[in-house]
C-alpha cells in the first residue's frame, strides 16, 4: 500500500502549534501582559477547560512558562523567547486588520512606537534593501531540509463563533485570527503562494479531505481572499487565485514560515529557501515601523483604542 505524504513546510508545522484560535487569542492576551489563569479567561472569552488546555500545550511547547507565585496558589506565565518570537505574527495580522476590516468594528487597536513616538502601521520589509515586500518579487527553491513527510493532523473541532467573534473585546484582531485559527484555510493560502490554484492540485498538496476543501474554498470566496475562474463546461472545473486582500495576507504566511525555520525545521536547514528579487538577496522579513523604519519589537511598542 503507498504511503501518502505531503511536502514537508515549516508553515504546516507551526500551525500544528498555533493554527488554532484559542491559542492565537492567548498569545495576543500574552502579549498585550496578560499572565494569569482567570485574567485569560476573562479577556478572551475562551471557556476555562480549553484555556487551561491550551495553556498546557504553549507550557510544553515552550512559548510559555508558568511560574507559581511564592507561598501563594496562583500561578503566573510570561512569554519564553520561543513566544516573544510569535510577536511579527500578530503584527503582520494587525497591519492585515488595518488595511481590509479597519470598519468592521466599533473601535481601532492603535500601536504607539515609543522609538519615534508615532502611531505605527506595521510594515513587512526586506532585511536586506529595507524595501517592502511584495510577494510577487518572491522567488523560491528547495532548500536542505525539502522532504516528502507523512501527515499528522492533530485533532482539533473548529470554534464557534462566539469564540470567534468577541467584538466587545478589545483586542489587536478578530477575523484574521478566525482566519489563521483555522489551519486548513491556512494551508489552502500556502498553496496558493506555492503556485497550486486548482482543486485537486490543492489537495494533493495538502491531503485535505475533499468535502473540509470545498467548504474552505467557498468561505473564503466569500470573505473576497479567493475569486474562482471557470476553465471547464463538462464537468465544471475552476481555478482558484487570491484576490488582493488574499495577497495581503502574505506577510502572516512568510512570518509563520520564519518562525517555523526557526524551531521546527529539519536538522538539515530549512525546506524552502526565499530570495528578495529587488536587491537579489535571501529574504528575512522585517516587520517595521513605518515611521522611522525601525523593527518594531515588543518591549518597544504600546497599545491604545481609539
Amino acid at each position: 500500500m503507498k504511503m501518502v505524504t505531503i511536502r514537508a513546510c515549516s508553515i504546516w508545522r507551526a500551525l500544528e502549534v498555533v493554527g488554532d484560535v484559542p491559542v492565537l487569542l492567548i498569545m495576543e492576551r500574552a502579549f498585550l501582559g496578560t499572565n494569569t489563569f482567570e485574567a485569560f479567561v476573562e479577556e478572551t472569552g475562551v471557556p476555562r477547560s480549553v484555556v487551561s488546555d491550551r495553556l498546557k500545550k504553549l507550557v510544553v511547547e515552550d512559548c510559555l512558562v508558568k511560574n507559581p507565585e511564592p507561598k501563594g496558589r496562583r500561578s503566573f506565565y510570561r512569554l519564553t523567547d520561543k513566544g516573544r518570537a510569535l510577536f511579527p505574527v500578530a503584527l503582520a495580522m494587525l497591519g492585515w486588520q488595518h488595511r481590509w476590516e479597519s470598519g468592521e468594528r466599533g473601535f481601532t487597536v492603535q500601536l504607539v512606537h515609543k522609538t519615534c513616538e508615532h502611531v505605527a502601521e506595521p510594515r513587512a520589509t526586506c532585511k536586506s534593501c529595507t524595501g517592502e515586500i511584495d510577494p510577487r518579487d518572491v522567488g523560491w527553491k528547495a532548500g536542505p531540509g525539502l522532504a516528502q513527510v507523512i501527515p499528522v493532523y492533530s485533532t482539533r473541532r473548529r470554534p464557534s463563533k462566539a469564540v470567534t467573534a468577541r467584538r466587545d473585546k478589545a483586542t489587536l484582531v478578530d477575523t484574521v485570527i478566525g482566519l489563521y485559527g483555522d489551519r486548513w484555510s491556512t494551508l489552502i493560502v500556502r498553496a496558493m503562494f506555492s503556485g497550486f490554484h486548482r482543486f485537486d492540485q490543492i489537495q494533493t498538496d495538502t491531503q485535505m479531505s475533499p468535502n473540509i476543501l470545498s467548504g474552505r474554498i467557498t468561505e473564503l470566496i466569500d470573505t473576497g481572499i479567493l475569486h474562482a475562474t471557470q476553465y471547464c463546461d463538462l464537468p465544471p472545473r475552476y481555478e482558484y487565485r487570491l484576490t488582493e486582500k488574499g495577497r495581503a495576507l502574505y506577510p502572516v504566511i512568510l512570518s509563520l514560515l520564519q518562525w517555523g525555520d526557526r524551531y521546527y525545521a529539519d536538522e538539515k536547514g530549512p525546506p524552502l529557501l526565499l530570495s528578495h528579487r529587488p536587491c537579489q538577496s535571501a529574504l528575512e522579513m522585517v516587520m517595521a515601523c513605518d515611521h522611522c523604519g525601525e523593527p518594531l519589537k515588543l518591549d518597544e511598542v504600546t497599545y491604545r483604542t481609539v
